[in-house]
């Protein structure tokens, strides 16, 4: 009788344990919220896990929502009132194997569609039958986004305007050149270059300027579509044209207004000058005040968001002074549905809230962030799908121990994932976030943004991730310490710039403890491996395996960068370079400060310090050593390049200055003879014992890198069905800072 209470007890505490909501598209909010009557929005179930939680603030509770799409037309947001507790969370969860999916765009009824005003079809593309352009008016759709292309002359990773999706694929701006066309063989495609630079906001479309290649062949008007006179008379109708462009540098490519066309001189002209003038900074400089250079020739650049333009189905483009949005649909309209992203808004907004869960739903159609966390902590996003939105997947702002598991994040404006001010630098205290088993692709599509970006952060493990498809390098970090970033694979990044890295680093001189370790890298021939870039300094490479880079790994001027154990296959060179004597890395300059800013000589960094010189070897004296004039921290202090196997690849670089250790790496020649099990699909697991003398769990550690299976993915795609078995750039024809370096010294 015992025996039968205590069961029956037990079961009644099982069952008061936790609370079920359900939600559906189908439901109604006058319901109780039960699977046979659901409520309709996910804004009553919220107010019912408040009124539950106030008598029962130990109970799980679980919102399930049944499949289907929700319409948000504003953020769902969350508080502190909405948290749950360490044993009890608050979880919002797919119902079953249902696929709910959350949309904040607006679907655009066909008969919206307009055809061209007699003005607009005039500035339709020569190539093009106007009567396959639809117009939409923008203003009587109510959109809010439709003052202006940006509210500035210029940006860089920002995205200010509306974004359009068809059968919920996302449409391409108009641009030209187009994605892919390569003008004259000879560019990066999907650009066009300068001729040389006018003064420092102008620059030479055809003969006139005194560009270093000597070309000046006038590419905008080359196709016999007379483009250039096109352009300029539709902005003298007062037709904003925008162009993209890397007007200095290869890298961080800006946004710019135009002011004026002239056809005489055949010149552009920009409302700004870029920062720090016109010209590639490797370029002879013209005048010194205003700043500007000749220019190499090679400065890409393309035009975006203009009518004139359209010439590909699919292409689309918003005229700010007609407020009409133009497209060219890729079907005829009654087999389309045709979505208008508008609300900047984030889908889902969490701030000050504990202990809230996300699993298995599908964000999509916001022109802000998917999910966006500020001071928050133990919020979990698991099994999740973010995609076709307008900026950040997943933005973490401040808060601790999160954990973004096993979700799908593509077609993404800006980051996948974007994390900052997690942890405390000062006192060296974690975060404990955990990033991993995510898929990510196809990002950075509008922003120009890398797939995860971690700036200010102490503590956080990204392990896992499946990254590829993005403009940047995979990952940057910008003053971290403590990371952990393991088992990772990346292919074909850094596909629209040079001078970056699948791995980028950056912070100076107290950036130290971060650990990169068993993650592989393939096909990314435009980017570096591993790249701590700019004094960056204490980044820890081991175990890891770079294949196909430019340089497997690239230590910037920073101190005890370790590369040690890792595994280099058909790479350019393994380079330690003293770039800090001509870049001013010097005691007195804001390398100094950005380290002693933590007051080193004290806790917690001074025993940071200690456990650093122990744990990684290090022979100088952390902090002291530093900032001695006498240890000359300009210099590449305290690095080393050992034990590592290089196959196929270039040499291992040491630098004409500074203490540093190359040493015992193992250089084989070619591809037959590391022995690899099956190269051509990219397994290199190997027999081959120098090679494993170095790397001796290479085997048992090549099957963990990358995705793995578990409770919330399913199934894991090879690197075929990832298109990851070859690059899907030309490394030649992007310009790297080491190009341009190389082509002024030969000057």
């Amino acid at each position: 009788m015992k025996l039968i209470l205590s069961i029956t007890l037990l079961l009644g505490i099982q069952a008061a344990s936790a609370q079920q909501f359900y939600v559906s598209p189908t439901g109604n909010d006058n319901h109780k919220g039960t699977l046979e009557q659901p409520f309709a929005t996910l804004a009553k179930a919220q107010q019912a896990v408040r009124n539950f939680k106030q008598n029962n603030p130990k109970t799980k509770i679980t919102v399930f929502l049944r499949g289907g799409r929700y319409q948000l037309n504003s953020s769902f947001k969350l508080g502190q009132d909405d948290s749950g507790t360490p044993n009890a969370p608050i979880v919002y969860q797919a119902y079953g194997n249902e696929k709910p999916v959350l949309n904040a765009a607006v679907k655009i009824d066909e008969k919206s569609w307009k055809p061209l005003s007699k003005e607009a079809r005039e500035r339709v593309h020569p190539k093009v039958d106007a009567n396959k352009l639809v117009a939409l008016d923008l203003v009587a759709l109510k959109t809010k986004n439709v003052q202006q292309f940006a509210p500035k002359n210029s940006f860089t990773t920002e995205w200010y305007s509306i974004d359009l999706f068809a059968n919920n694929k996302r449409q391409p701006i108009s641009k030209w050149p187009n994605i892919g066309e390569n003008i004259r063989g000879v560019n990066d495609p999907g650009w066009t270059t300068t001729n040389g630079s006018k003064d420092e906001r102008s620059f030479y479309f055809a003969e006139g300027g005194k560009p270093e290649d000597k070309d000046g062949f006038n590419e905008l008007d080359a196709d016999g579509t007379n483009r250039s006179q096109r352009w300029a008379n539709s902005l003298k109708k007062g037709h904003e044209i925008w162009l993209k462009g890397v007007w200095r540098t290869p890298w961080d490519p800006v946004t710019m207004k135009v002011e004026e066309i002239n056809l005489n001189d055949k010149s552009i002209k920009l409302f700004n000058a870029p920062q720090l003038g016109m010209g590639s900074k490797y370029s002879p400089e013209v005048s010194k005040n205003p700043l500007y250079r000749v220019g190499s020739g090679k400065e890409g650049y393309y035009i975006l968001n203009y009518l004139d333009e359209i010439d590909q189905p699919g292409e689309w483009a918003v005229d700010f002074k007609d407020k009409m949005l133009y497209y060219y649909p890729i079907k005829p309209l009654k087999q389309l549905e045709v979505m208008i992203a508008d609300n900047k808004e984030p889908m889902i907004s969490l701030q000050n809230a504990a202990y809230v869960q996300f699993i298995g739903l599908t964000l999509e159609g916001g022109l802000g962030n998917g999910f966006d966390l500020r001071s928050t902590s133990n919020i979990q996003i698991m099994g999740c799908d973010i995609k076709n939105v307008g900026n950040n997947g997943i933005l973490i702002e401040g808060g601790s121990r999160h954990k973004v598991l096993s979700n799908n994040i593509f077609e993404v404006a800006a980051c996948a994932i974007d994390i900052r001010n997690v942890g405390s630098r000062s006192r060296l205290i974690s975060s404990f976030d955990t990033i991993k088993n995510n898929y990510i692709h196809d990002i950075g599509v509008l922003n120009f943004r890398e797939a995860i970006f971690l700036k200010n952060a102490v503590g956080v493990v990204l392990a896992n991730n499946l990254i590829h498809d993005v403009p940047k390098g995979a990952f940057r970090s910008d003053e971290i310490n403590d990371c952990i970033i393991e088992y990772n694979e990346v292919h074909n990044i850094a596909l629209k710039e040079g001078d970056t890295g699948v791995y980028y680093n950056y912070g100076g001189w107290s950036t130290y403890g971060n650990i990169f370790r068993y993650n592989f890298s393939h096909h990314t021939n435009r980017a570096n491996g591993f790249y701590s870039d700019d004094g960056d300094s204490g980044d820890f490479y081991y175990k890891n395996i770079v294949h196909n880079a430019a340089d497997a790994v690239k230590f910037g001027g920073g101190h005890h960068n370790v590369a040690e154990n890792n595994l280099i296959v058909e790479c350019k060179a393994q380079v330690i370079d003293d770039r800090g004597i001509a870049r001013n890395y010097y005691l007195g300059t804001k390398y100094e400060t950005n380290l002693t800013q933590f007051n080193v000589f004290a806790e917690p960094w001074l025993s940071y310090g200690k456990k650093m010189m122990k744990d990684y070897n290090l022979k100088d004296s952390l902090w002291a050593d530093i900032l001695k004039t006498t240890w000359q921290p300009e210099h590449p202090n305290g690095c080393r390049v050992k034990n590592n196997v290089a196959v196929k690849s270039g040499p291992f670089q040491k630098p004409k200055n500074g203490k540093v250790e190359i040493a015992d790496n193992l250089e084989i020649p070619t591809i037959q003879a590391a022995g690899f099990y099956n190269y051509p699909e990219m397994d290199l697991r190997t027999n081959n014992p120098a090679i494993l003398a170095k790397f001796p769990d290479l085997n048992e550690a090549f099957p963990k890198m990358g995705l793995q299976v578990d409770s919330y993915r399913k199934v894991v795609p090879t690197r075929k069905q990832t298109a990851g078995l070859s690059n899907r750039t030309n490394a030649e024809v992007v310009d790297t800072e080491d190009k341009m370096i190389d082509n002024y010294k030969k000057k």
